[in-house]
């Protein structure tokens, strides 16, 4: 049976929070992390499945990948949404929230930089404003040996 791209990935999030592997440390006390969790699985959905299935492969997606950007994110949970009309924008043709998505930004890249430092992701290559490009990925969330192994594929296949 072919699940929807992700679903393994899941598996693995949910995983890694059943082993305490996504908390925060709070007044000396180390607890769950919901941000965490929702942005790790957000990108876990988001991103092929390790080993990837025959349609994966087809489409040449890289497993444990996600190189889609935080506005993705933070307009699928609904964080650039406007107070107020003049709040808007109109950037390429498209009414835009530069105010709200600047703070998405921020929010986001700093539960990236938890999990980057907790050893759940990995940056492979940094974004570029300039060049339209968004940061890459890897979600280092299998065994070491299996991340490894993700990586040495995706390094392969993208040519970093």
């Amino acid at each position: 049976m072919d699940h929807e791209m992700g679903y393994r990935n899941m598996l693995a999030v949910e995983e890694l929070a059943s082993q305490g592997k996504l908390t925060v440390t709070h007044k000396g006390a180390r607890s769950f992390d919901f941000a965490q969790y929702a942005l790790l699985s957000r990108m876990a959905w988001l991103t092929a499945d390790w080993p990837l299935d025959k349609a994966a492969k087809e489409k040449h997606m890289l497993p444990r990948t996600y190189a889609s950007g935080w506005l993705k994110i933070a307009i699928d949970w609904g964080m650039t949404l406007p107070q107020s009309m003049d709040e808007l924008v109109a950037i390429g043709n498209e009414p835009r929230n530069p105010k709200r998505e600047q703070l998405a930004y921020n929010r986001i890249g700093k539960i990236a930089k938890k999990l980057e430092s907790a050893g759940l992701v990995k940056c492979l290559r940094k974004g570029n404003v300039q060049r339209k490009n968004n940061a890459v990925w890897l979600l280092t969330i299998g065994t070491p040996e299996e991340n490894a192994e993700v990586e040495a594929y995706v390094r392969q296949h993208m040519y970093l």
